[in-house]
């Protein structure tokens, strides 16, 4: 493969399924092409279940600042149980993707400079070294999220039973210790698929050639310093940490339902008005909303 744009880097970008993982990877790389004067590929696994999330591919194939390639749907039938938990799922699909990436990256008539992934298409990066070019993972999260999952292959082998179970705070080296009732989902049940992929992935991740992170210096100093302290986490982390946020979506001009919306908010006592977010795969029907209304 050669560059067809010549000395102009082309950085390929890999968006796992969902929303909250495709928007992340949709701005970082409109950021390479307009800050960074990069020629950007995104490719993204085909769904057909979000008309949000076909809206979103198709701003931003209007905005032309990225190339846009859809790669094929992959089923996961006979891979996972249909009850699997919503991480296992992501995670079987990134990884029953990796054939049509590097058929994708094969068909490509340059030499991608790297290929970014986020943390569900950590496996992914064996097709980067197959390509022999640089490998990194976008975390549009913080670096205590960062911290937590890096160490987590060593809480694996220390504690003993269940992590919401544990008497006293998990500590984190350099960082803030997490209690135990406030582990993030994949540790709640050691037994649950989810936990073993949660494990492998914190594992994929020092293998990379550098971490981005949508967070910016001065934000979290402590964390980022003991990322990079080979007596802490920079023991396990092994690879540079590179701030490079924050990265935010612009707002949309309000339309006349949001208008409503806000004005209907403003006629509503003070602490009256809870506000729930489910994610972007989540959404509840009319008696779970009354039963949530009533159970705040």
């Amino acid at each position: 493969m050669e560059n067809k744009t010549g000395s102009k880097p082309h950085v390929v970008l890999l968006a796992s399924i969902g929303m909250g993982h495709l928007i992340p990877i949709l701005e970082l790389g409109k950021r390479l092409s307009t800050h960074h004067n990069l020629d950007v590929t995104i490719f993204v696994v085909a769904s057909q279940s979000s008309a949000a999330e076909s809206q979103t591919l198709q701003s931003a194939m209007t905005e032309k600042l990225c190339e846009i390639v859809e790669l094929p749907p992959v089923k996961i039938s006979g891979l996972v149980s249909n009850d699997a938990a919503i991480f296992t799922q992501i995670c079987a699909i990134m990884r029953a993707i990796k054939p049509a990436l590097r058929s994708a990256i094969s068909g490509l008539s340059f030499r991608p400079a790297a290929l970014i992934v986020d943390l569900f298409g950590s496996e992914a990066m064996m097709v980067a070294d197959e390509f022999e070019m640089p490998k990194y993972v976008y975390i549009p999260s913080n670096a205590w999220l960062l911290a937590l999952t890096i160490y987590i292959p060593t809480l694996d082998k220390v504690v003993q039973g269940e992590y919401v179970d544990q008497k006293e705070p998990l500590k984190i080296p350099g960082c803030k210790a997490i209690r135990p009732e406030d582990v993030v989902d994949p540790m709640v049940d050691r037994t649950n698929q989810h936990y073993l992929d949660y494990v492998r992935m914190s594992m994929d991740i020092p293998k990379c050639d550098g971490i981005l992170l949508n967070i910016w210096e001065d934000l979290e100093p402590k964390t980022l310093e003991a990322l990079r302290d080979e007596e802490l986490l920079g023991q396990l982390c092994k690879v540079p940490v590179y701030p490079v946020g924050p990265l935010t979506r612009p707002l949309k001009p309000l339309d006349s339902r949001s208008g409503e919306l806000f004005l209907w908010l403003d006629k509503q006592p003070s602490g009256s008005v809870i506000y729930v977010s489910f994610g972007s795969g989540g959404t509840l029907s009319l008696e779970q909303m009354v039963e949530l209304a009533w159970g705040s």
